[in-house]
Protein backbone atom coordinates (compact mmCIF):
# COMPACT_ATOMS: atom_id res chain seq x y z
CA UNK A 1 0.00 0.00 0.00
CA UNK A 2 2.62 2.46 0.50
CA UNK A 3 4.21 2.65 -3.01
CA UNK A 4 0.42 2.81 -4.14
CA UNK A 5 0.61 5.96 -2.15
CA UNK A 6 3.53 7.60 -4.05
CA UNK A 7 1.48 6.48 -7.35
CA UNK A 8 -1.54 8.51 -6.30
CA UNK A 9 0.46 11.43 -5.80
CA UNK A 10 2.14 11.30 -9.38
CA UNK A 11 -1.31 10.52 -10.76
CA UNK A 12 -2.84 13.54 -9.33
CA UNK A 13 0.14 16.01 -9.41
CA UNK A 14 0.22 16.20 -6.07
CA UNK A 15 3.42 16.22 -3.66
CA UNK A 16 5.07 12.51 -3.66
CA UNK A 17 7.27 12.49 -0.91
CA UNK A 18 7.20 9.46 1.02
CA UNK A 19 8.18 8.82 4.67
CA UNK A 20 12.05 8.58 4.17
CA UNK A 21 12.01 6.27 7.45
CA UNK A 22 9.81 3.59 5.66
CA UNK A 23 11.13 3.73 1.89
CA UNK A 24 14.68 2.96 3.80
CA UNK A 25 13.06 0.16 5.50
CA UNK A 26 11.35 -1.27 1.99
CA UNK A 27 14.29 -0.41 0.22
CA UNK A 28 16.71 -2.47 2.43
CA UNK A 29 14.37 -4.93 3.18
CA UNK A 30 13.31 -5.63 -0.44
CA UNK A 31 16.87 -5.52 -2.01
CA UNK A 32 18.03 -9.14 -1.15
CA UNK A 33 14.30 -10.87 -2.43
CA UNK A 34 14.32 -8.87 -5.94
CA UNK A 35 14.64 -12.71 -7.36
CA UNK A 36 12.09 -13.92 -5.32
CA UNK A 37 9.33 -10.66 -5.83
CA UNK A 38 10.29 -10.60 -9.55
CA UNK A 39 9.35 -13.96 -9.96
CA UNK A 40 5.82 -13.09 -8.16
CA UNK A 41 4.87 -11.46 -11.16
CA UNK A 42 3.60 -8.32 -9.10
CA UNK A 43 6.74 -6.60 -9.82
CA UNK A 44 7.91 -5.59 -13.65
CA UNK A 45 11.53 -5.04 -14.06
CA UNK A 46 13.61 -2.77 -12.11
CA UNK A 47 13.85 0.55 -13.87
CA UNK A 48 17.52 1.43 -14.04
CA UNK A 49 18.29 4.83 -12.07
CA UNK A 50 21.74 6.70 -11.48
CA UNK A 51 23.79 4.80 -8.49
CA UNK A 52 23.95 8.01 -6.96
CA UNK A 53 19.80 8.13 -6.92
CA UNK A 54 18.23 9.21 -3.50
CA UNK A 55 16.30 6.11 -1.40
CA UNK A 56 13.20 7.51 -2.49
CA UNK A 57 13.87 6.96 -6.29
CA UNK A 58 15.49 3.48 -5.89
CA UNK A 59 12.72 2.64 -4.13
CA UNK A 60 10.13 3.59 -6.59
CA UNK A 61 12.68 2.05 -9.64
CA UNK A 62 12.62 -1.15 -7.53
CA UNK A 63 9.11 -1.50 -7.84
CA UNK A 64 9.13 -0.64 -11.62
CA UNK A 65 7.97 2.67 -11.73
CA UNK A 66 9.24 5.29 -13.55
CA UNK A 67 10.58 7.89 -11.15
Amino acid sequence: MFIHTWDVARATGQDETLDPGVVHDLLIGMEPLDEMLRASGQYGRRVEVPAAADEQTRLIAFTGRRP
